[in-house]
């Protein structure tokens, strides 16, 4: 959801600033509002709901985007040129994303949870029973995924528990079809969000951690907003036109959020050594 440990590596962050304070600020309109911006005005009945789909080119990639569930989050599909596909965050609609995996001819090769809150992950048991895959996730989340308080009846019932067959950890690639992406462990809104990273194609997938104009809420199960004011320094580290698909609205790039997003105007400078290799270029 929006508001309106560091760990070494080439993704190392620095120090805190005093971004910190717009983010306690908003966290606290958000305390008294679920984020205007996270809930669209109609309220349909509970059952299937799914706002929009959209398909985006991303190099030799197809992403599929379905903004599904009362709080509007968006389930990706990425998927290759032979139709090997991830699905990252089934939030809810389990049966409506069923359906457009078939009809899209879509083979699954894995669930990808970029963190665990109800509006990314509802729609796993079911969704994974009929079409089995591996489902990955950062074990930090395992606390809060299946658990009773993980709901909103009723339009998020718990999740039923389903095994966690790839744990994913800082800097870790993977190779599925002709995907190919790297794990960035980016703790603050929950402590096992994770961004999906696709360097070739130049884009990132960041869940809850950044939107545009925004970042994600710190007023929530182990939330924490100097870890989230850490990780947004990793988006230092990508390139200015890489592509940003986050969890709730609209793409946006690396450059457009570094020159409008108020939360990333005092995050850290980069390594560096990163900085050095760029001048050794």
């Amino acid at each position: 959801m929006r508001v309106g440990e560091t760990q070494k590596g080439p993704f190392q962050t620095g120090r805190v600033s005093n971004g910190i304070r717009r983010l306690i600020c908003a966290c606290a309109l958000a305390v008294l509002r679920v984020g205007a911006n996270d809930v669209p005005a109609a309220v349909p009945l509970p059952g299937e709901i799914v706002w929009g789909t959209n398909v985006f080119a991303q190099g030799a990639l197809t992403i599929h985007r379905l903004t599904v569930g009362k709080l509007a989050a968006n389930c990706y599909i990425v998927a290759d040129a032979q139709k090997n596909a991830i699905v990252i965050d089934p939030g809810a609609s389990p049966e409506c994303l069923r359906r457009y995996l078939v009809d899209e001819r879509l083979r699954v090769l894995a669930y990808v949870l970029t963190h665990s809150h109800l509006d990314h992950i509802s729609a796993l048991d079911e969704l994974a029973a009929a079409i089995p895959a591996a489902v990955a996730m950062h074990p930090e989340e395992n606390d809060w995924a299946f658990c009773e308080k993980n709901a909103w009846l009723p339009w998020y019932p718990r999740t039923g528990e389903v095994a966690i067959t790839r744990p994913l950890r800082h800097q870790q690639s993977f190779t599925d079809g002709g995907l190919r992406y790297t794990v960035i462990h980016t703790p603050g809104h929950s402590p096992g969000s994770v961004c999906l990273w696709f360097p070739q194609e130049k884009l990132v997938f960041t869940g809850d951690t950044l939107f545009a104009g925004t970042v994600g809420r710190t007023d929530l199960h182990r939330s924490s907003t100097t870890s989230l004011m850490r990780s947004l320094g990793v988006f230092l580290m990508m390139p200015p036109e890489t592509a940003v698909y986050a969890g709730h609205g609209e793409p946006t790039t690396v450059a457009a959020e570094m020159k409008a997003n108020p939360f990333m105007q005092d995050i850290p400078n980069p390594p560096k050594e990163k900085a050095e290799r760029k001048a050794g270029a």
